[in-house]
């Protein structure tokens, strides 16, 4: 019996009986298919399987024979002479025939799901959900060439240097016809240095020095040249060297590196292009890019793989300037590796110590090893020595240097494709001394021997990872499609009749305006918070008086304020201390003594407690209210000696009149910073009322000149009117500030009296407790107090007073009393004037001219609006409409990644159906009487060795459709 693998029997079965399986299960293009010649995946001297005879029933062949092969139960027997026997015809019919299609899907749907990962990774979408993929990296001289030349099948540049300049992605799947299509991906942009470039350059932020990153919507893929000759080596790699070519030249339009493949043009004008190309290679803008070349590689008989190949890591650059380069090609290798969904394939020559592999060790650095599969190239240049064997074998059992995916092994030799895949079959079969001699060590390993088995192994286990993650990459596109039509409608096109949208804006814009201005709402919410607030801004700079006789308010902050709502700052009363218990710092006793008349009772200054004037009205001033620091406070000295150097001589007991006006003035000049902030307050509460309108009303034309022209004069509008207002709210301050005036006789004495009257009762609570020999720290608020307290507070008032006396201040008191009088008079009447700008004034000239002010700015006055008016209130600028495109292409994109997905979907599960459907017509026609002789077709290992020397293999190779 042959040997199909070198490790398991194989048998024929007749070829009447095949042939009508086949004629029962297959249609007549896979009748055609079938009969072509096919490599086998079992490495021996003859690798064309071919088809039937059809010369009749045939014997069992000799062990170097060919044969169709199928997986049997080791039970199986024999019988007739070479006829297996194997239950009924008609039932042996259907099964294979059923087996055969489900071998086909399972290989169909591989490809499609390689297939679909490869056009998803060909649109760019790994910044929106991250997509397996291969990725090859290993050291210079790993034979990462020749390694990825065997999985893309087709010759790749091998020359010194001419691979290793910038990253190649390289998708490759099955196809009638062959064909090699190269695009350039740009990803990067290049920034000429203005200096030596040197490791230092190379950072975290900058990993790719002279190359920045682009933003998504900036990236680009441009088509560079489809090769279709798939035996003309020479012409791909020259493709693939002017791609490279064009990549390192930035600074050139990329066109220029496109060659003439033959017959386009005449050998004379293609070799003077390659010369010119192969010089602006020599003196390359730069010595290496991040931008990647890519290449569809399609064709007959070749595997569906998706991988990416880096340039080789080294530890020492050929020339000293380019050392940066050592850094820069390991950020590259890190950034790849670090991609969570990358399967990495790391290159380790068998020729070289695996403990001196760079590769190994970043890979091992970034906790990727549960990622990657081990590749031994060079198998063919293993030393000969008797231990060289077992680093290697160690690794393969898992023992060292373990990876997740473990080892495969190659050994490319020869100068093309067809050379280096007999040469490689032939040496780890044995059959070729030539090229050396494969140990028996690794025999074990035999079904991880060959690229062939190797590309099998990486199809399968690309199509497993991504159907893990379809759900969720699906997810992730539909959700970023949704951002994008939720930006998108922020960057609508342009209107189809422009100049009725403009109008239709504007109308509804001036009218919203109109209403809302004039409305008592608006009114009443400004009134409410800015109105209101100034007002109590304004009454709160009344001016204070200190009604301690003797006060110095040279020292403010032990001034108690009566005017305050905190309980720190009312006085009260406590007794005093003996005089000589004063407190040990003063430098003075306390001394008590009496005025002339023998009532009033002094304290020296040395611990001042000095009551001041309550306002009429308490609040706490908010905060962010203009302020100088504390108010100035009067004591009754301060008057007193204002009355004094007023004074006529000859005329006794008369104040002057020009003691009130300084005293008025002085708290009048703190009312500018306080007008400013409502003049500021106003126009913004106004501006904002009138920016939220016209960004509703032009909602849909935001991104059009003639909104953000609207913004700009509508700005320009609220500062004109803020300077108008504030010209007529200053002149009413300088009217106000300058001297005392009313004709409100009546308001001004209702005031007076009531200042006078909280100023006497503070003043008598005072004298009162100095003549006790008590401390002044608290007076009840009157408004806090019941009747009871009151009527309790002016009996016992009324009681003390008798044996005090009249008050030698009372002229200082009234003065004092007259002043906040006439304050609060002034104060309201001001506050009503600059209200009554606002409210009578401001807005409704707002609402009389906003309807004709921006159709004149804008220029549609006329009674026919020009086109040239209309173009420009229309036109975007450039940012607008680029990121309109922007916006555009990336869900171009990502609608065609939605289409390949949900074209994805559908065929798997037609797919599934149709297996539905042919186990159903099985189970129907299955006959148990027939168990113990049925053939049982099981799964192999996943490389495509089965496990006992009794197992003989099916016709289809694994990873074949």
């Amino acid at each position: 019996m042959p040997t199909g693998t070198g490790r398991s029997r194989s048998m024929r079965t007749p070829d009447s009986i095949l042939e009508a399986q086949y004629a029962q299960s297959e249609t007549p293009s896979e009748r055609v298919q079938r009969r072509r010649h096919m490599r086998s995946p079992a490495p021996s001297a003859d690798t064309r399987r071919r088809p039937p005879s059809a010369s009749g029933p045939q014997l069992p062949e000799e062990e170097d024979g060919d044969c169709m092969i199928m997986e049997v139960r080791p039970g199986l027997k024999l019988e007739n002479a070479g006829v297996l026997q194997v239950g009924p015809q008609s039932f042996q019919a259907s099964f294979n025939g059923a087996a055969n299609r489900a071998l086909r899907d399972i290989g169909q749907k591989s490809k499609d799901i390689i297939d679909a990962l490869g056009e998803l990774q060909a649109r760019g979408i790994q910044h929106v959900a991250s997509l397996p993929e291969l990725v090859l990296v290993g050291d210079q001289s790993s034979g990462k060439s020749s390694l990825m030349s065997a999985i893309a099948g087709l010759s790749l540049p091998r020359s010194s240097g001419t691979c290793t300049r910038c990253p190649i992605h390289i998708r490759v799947s099955r196809a009638d016809e062959w064909s090699c299509r190269v695009f350039l991906k740009q990803d990067y942009e290049y920034c000429p240095p203005t200096h030596q470039l040197t490791e230092r350059n190379v950072t975290n932020a900058n990993k790719f020095p002279p190359w920045v990153k682009l933003d998504p919507s900036r990236q680009v893929r441009r088509e560079f040249k489809t090769v279709r000759d798939q035996f003309d080596s020479e012409e791909t790699e020259t493709v693939l060297r002017c791609a490279q070519a064009a990549i390192l030249n930035p600074g050139t339009h990329y066109s220029f590196f496109i060659p003439k493949l033959k017959g386009e043009a005449p050998e004379s004008t293609r070799q003077q292009l390659l010369e010119q190309i192969k010089k602006k290679e020599e003196t390359a803008d730069a010595q290496f890019s991040p931008n990647t070349v890519a290449l569809e590689v399609k064709g007959p008989e070749l595997a569906d793989l998706n991988f990416y190949d880096l340039p080789g890591v080294f530890m020492n650059a050929r020339r000293a300037e380019d050392s940066f380069l050592e850094k820069v090609v390991q950020n590259l290798t890190r950034e790849y590796i670090s991609r969570p969904s990358a399967i990495i394939l790391c290159a380790v020559p068998m020729n070289q110590d695996p403990e001196n592999s760079l590769a190994l060790k970043m890979i091992r650095a970034l906790r990727a090893e549960t990622r990657c599969l081990g590749i031994m190239t060079k198998a063919d240049l293993l030393p000969k020595d008797d231990h060289a064997a077992s680093n290697w074998i160690a690794m393969l059992n898992g023992r060292a240097h373990k990876t997740g995916f473990g080892y495969f092994i190659t050994s490319r030799q020869g100068s093309d494709l067809e050379e280096q895949n007999k040469m490689e079959e032939a040496f780890f079969n044995r059959t070729a001394d030539e090229t050396g001699q494969w140990p028996d060590a690794f025999d074990e390993f035999k079904e991880k021997c060959g690229v062939d088995k190797l590309k099998a192994y990486l199809s399968m286990k690309l199509s497993e990872e991504f159907s893990k993650i379809l759900p969720e990459v699906k997810e992730k596109v539909n959700t970023r499609l949704l951002d994008l039509d939720q930006q998108l409608q922020n960057y609508p096109d342009p209107p189809p009749n422009p100049e009725l949208e403009v109008m239709k804006s504007l109308a509804e814009f001036t009218i919203r305006v109109k209403d809302r201005v004039m409305s008592q709402d608006f009114m009443s919410m400004w009134d409410g918070h800015i109105g209101d607030t100034f007002k109590k801004h304004i009454v709160n700079q009344k001016p204070r008086f200190n009604v301690k006789d003797n006060a110095k308010p040279s020292k403010p902050s032990v001034i108690i304020d009566l005017d305050g709502d905190s309980p720190t700052n009312s006085p009260t009363v406590r007794k005093r201390s003996a005089p000589g218990m004063d407190a040990p710092q003063s430098t003075s006793k306390r001394q008590r003594g009496q005025q002339a008349n023998g009532v009033v009772k002094t304290e020296t200054p040395d611990r001042p407690v000095f009551p001041s004037t309550p306002q009429h009205v308490r609040g706490v001033t908010p905060a962010g209210t203009p302020t100088r620091g504390p108010r100035p406070s009067k004591s009754l000295m301060d008057v007193r000696n204002l009355i004094r150097r007023a004074a006529i001589p000859g005329q006794p007991g008369l104040v002057s009149a020009s003691v009130y006006e300084p005293l008025y003035t002085e708290s009048a000049k703190t009312w500018a910073p306080h007008l400013e902030k409502f003049i500021k307050d106003t126009f913004q509460f106004l501006q904002a009322e009138i920016m939220r309108i016209l960004d509703a009303s032009f909602a849909h034309l935001k991104n059009r000149a003639v909104y953000k022209e609207s913004l700009e004069h509508m700005r320009v509008f609220v500062e004109a009117h803020k300077a108008e207002l504030r010209a007529q709210l200053q002149l009413i301050y300088s009217l106000e500030s300058k001297r005392l005036f009313t004709k409100d006789e009546e308001a001004l004495k209702r005031n007076q009296a009531a200042e006078r009257s909280i100023l006497v009762r503070h003043r008598n609570h005072f004298r009162i407790a100095a003549h006790n020999g008590e401390e002044l720290c608290t007076v009840p608020k009157v408004e806090d107090m019941t009747d009871e307290e009151r009527k309790q507070e002016e009996t016992k008032m009324a009681r003390e007073l008798k044996n005090l006396g009249p008050d030698p201040f009372e002229p200082e008191l009234n003065v004092a009393a007259y002043i906040r009088g006439y304050y609060l008079t002034a104060a309201n009447r001001f506050v009503d004037y600059v209200s009554i700008h606002v409210m009578s004034g401001l807005l409704p000239r707002v609402a009389s001219v906003i309807e004709t002010y921006l159709h004149e700015k804008l220029g549609l006055t006329g009674l026919v609006t020009t086109q040239e008016v209309l173009q420009r209130l229309m036109s975007e600028g450039p940012e607008i409409e680029q990121k309109r495109r922007d916006l555009r292409a990336e869900k171009e994109t990502l609608d065609g990644a939605m289409d390949i997905i949900v074209n994805l979907e559908r065929r798997e599960a037609a797919a599934a159906a149709a297996a539905a459907a042919s186990a159903s017509q099985y189970t129907n026609g299955f006959d148990a009487s027939q168990a113990d002789s049925m053939v049982s077709l099981e799964a192999g290992h996943p490389n495509g060795v089965g496990g006992d020397r009794g197992t003989v293999y099916s016709a289809t190779a694994y990873g074949d459709a």
